[in-house]
């Protein structure tokens, strides 16, 4: 379980790692750079179309054939469960097991109607592909209730994580279509999931498909499924003190968990590509998570939105070195994550649970390695895209960060409801606009941790948030940089406020100097929406702040966003 709240920053941090970068600037009307971005798209290689995903090939799946097939193309059921006919999720359970490691072929065993209790892949190691989907034309419904004891997985040596649909010690899964909701726990002895997988390579919890075959576990398939309404109910509880800021209460939309040793035990070849996780209370967990020794692996066009906390999140140092790497995450929407009202972050004032200051993000790596964010919408989040490591002594690194689009509406109050508009294609409007902390934060938050090469560029970044903070409105930025870094570039972004009105938010602020011996670049990035005086616009770790672009350039002390404009595109060429 992940612990991905922490108490609030007030102040915004552009902590950009080196030495003064001034004289490596383009000469004035240049539009070259001399430096190479520190990571860049080619580090991230997929799958050619159409392939299967090969064991050990280093390779991502490829979004349009991410198991080698269209995702426009339906399987071809081998069976079909029906439960008006008198199928249940027992008599699914019962064939899974009879021939999940039989398979020479790939098998898809299809759901129509509505089933109650979860459905169970425990121990496959075939490497033929076995699919569980919705009948073509039909709906496949999972409405469940409270999780019980014997939901959860023998392969689960916590005894907690429950999944409603459960892939725990397995291999070549697809999930496909089907549509989840109600599974619900109190309190901190389950940790209920829409879907979840695990797999272990450690002492004493070896999984299925690292014991048998090629002793490899891959290819993992959650396509075109919706999660709703999964919940620990014991954040809502606002006089409960043993629930209060509790770290064991948690539930997941979508949880991929791999505990491995080092990369060789990693769970490689994971998708969950279009689908829809909403209106979820998750405690100290996150929405859908991808978390320890997974590589190889792609989080695209889903839709995650209504939660209380964390939206997408790929995690690394939490379990021993397992760490997230070599992923990309892209083209998600993700909308209204917000943990006001989650009082598993909160605070026991002698007769009650006070929310703390909202502090979740959208999108977020913790301490997860060659992760590409591309072209996500983040709507209304505590914070947009957040990169940070939260693990002591560990690091963050090789973080590419294109083409997305942030907003945080201003809002209309200090608490729940606080209204907004919702990004297209999420229904209804926001609740929960103005409270976001910042668009973009690039931070590393445990003691003595690092973050390192990161690269953004042509993103979008907004925050017009009015309302941040538990108790009273509190600096909110658009850009939020700071702890220990090394080479970090931000270069040809958008950076928006809410203009003369706001009297709040700077643009950007840096927090803490440059580590030592590396490169930080800021600029050729446009400004818009600039606040008046007495707000500024930008803020140096002193508290020097500055309300005009040129004054900024003239007094930060290391030649950053010479080549900036206000309201205009610079004319700079993207680095190569």
């Amino acid at each position: 379980m992940t612990r991905k709240l922490r108490t609030a920053v007030f102040t915004v941090i552009l902590a950009v790692l080196g030495t003064t970068v001034g004289a490596a600037l383009p000469a004035a009307g240049s539009t070259r750079h001399p430096l190479h971005p520190p990571v860049t798209a080619s580090e991230f290689p997929t799958e050619p179309h159409g392939a299967v995903p090969a064991d050990g090939d280093g390779l991502i799946p490829d979004a349009a054939t991410p198991d080698g097939s269209p995702v426009t193309v339906r399987p071809r059921c081998s069976r079909i469960f029906d439960s008006a006919a008198g199928a249940t999720a027992t008599t699914l359970n019962a064939v899974i097991a009879r021939v999940e490691n039989r398979l020479r072929a790939p098998m898809a065993l299809c759901l129509a109607g509505t089933f109650r209790r979860p459905i169970r892949v425990w121990g496959k190691y075939s490497t033929a592909l076995l699919t569980i989907a919705a009948a073509p034309g039909r709906t496949a419904r999972l409405r469940l209730g409270a999780v019980r004891p014997e939901d959860v997985s023998r392969f689960d040596h916590t005894r907690s994580d429950a999944g409603a649909v459960s892939i725990t010690g397995s291999r070549d899964v697809a999930v496909e279509g089907l549509t989840i909701s109600g599974y619900h726990t109190t309190g901190p002895t389950f940790t209920p999931a829409g879907i979840l997988v695990e797999v272990r390579h450690d002492a004493g919890h070896t999984s299925a498909c690292f014991r048998h075959g090629d002793h490899v576990c891959s290819g993992i398939y959650l396509l075109d499924d919706t999660v709703r309404d999964i919940v620990n109910s014991a954040d809502t509880m606002d006089r409960s003190k043993a629930y209060c800021d509790d770290p064991q209460v948690g539930a997941y939309g979508i949880a991929i968990l791999s505990y491995g040793i080092g990369a060789t035990g990693a769970l490689q070849h994971v998708v969950v590509e279009g689908d829809t996780v909403e209106h979820t209370r998750t405690g100290q967990s996150e929405t859908v998570t991808v978390s320890g020794d997974v590589t190889d692996f792609l989080v695209s066009a889903n839709r995650v939105y209504d939660t209380d906390n964390i939206g997408i999140d790929t995690i690394g140092w939490e379990t021993g070195t397992d760490q997230a790497r070599h992923g990309i995450v892209s083209d998600n929407v993700v909308a209204n994550v917000d943990t006001w009202s989650n009082r598993a972050y909160g605070r026991w004032n002698g007769s009650a649970c006070t929310a703390l200051a909202e502090n979740a993000g959208g999108i977020y790596d913790d301490g997860g390695a060659y992760i590409w964010i591309d072209h996500n919408t983040v709507w209304n989040t505590d914070q947009g895209i957040s990169l940070d490591v939260e693990t002591p002594r560990r690091t963050t690194n090789h973080l590419l960060v294109t083409a997305n689009t942030v907003l945080d509406d201003p809002g209309t109050s200090m608490g729940d409801p606080s209204s907004g508009a919702n990004p297209p294609g999420i229904p209804g409007s926001s609740s929960v606009a103005g409270h976001a902390f910042d668009a973009l934060y690039v931070d590393a938050f445990g003691a003595s941790s690092t973050i390192a090469d990161v690269y953004a560029t042509g993103n979008v970044l907004t925050n017009e948030s009015q309302f941040f903070g538990a108790r009273s409105p509190q600096t909110a930025p658009v850009v939020d940089l700071g702890g220990r870094w090394r080479t970090v570039v931000l270069w040809g972004n958008t950076i928006r406020g809410l203009g003369t009105s706001d009297r709040l938010n700077p643009l950007v602020e840096v927090d803490h100097q440059p580590l030592p011996g590396s490169v930080a670049v800021v600029d050729c990035n446009e400004y818009e929406g600039m606040a008046a005086s007495p707000n500024a616009n930008f803020v140096l770790p002193d508290g020097t702040g500055f309300v005009s672009l040129s004054a900024w350039q003239r007094g930060n002390g290391h030649g950053w966003d010479a080549h900036s404009r206000v309201d205009v595109r610079p004319s700079c060429s993207p680095l190569r």
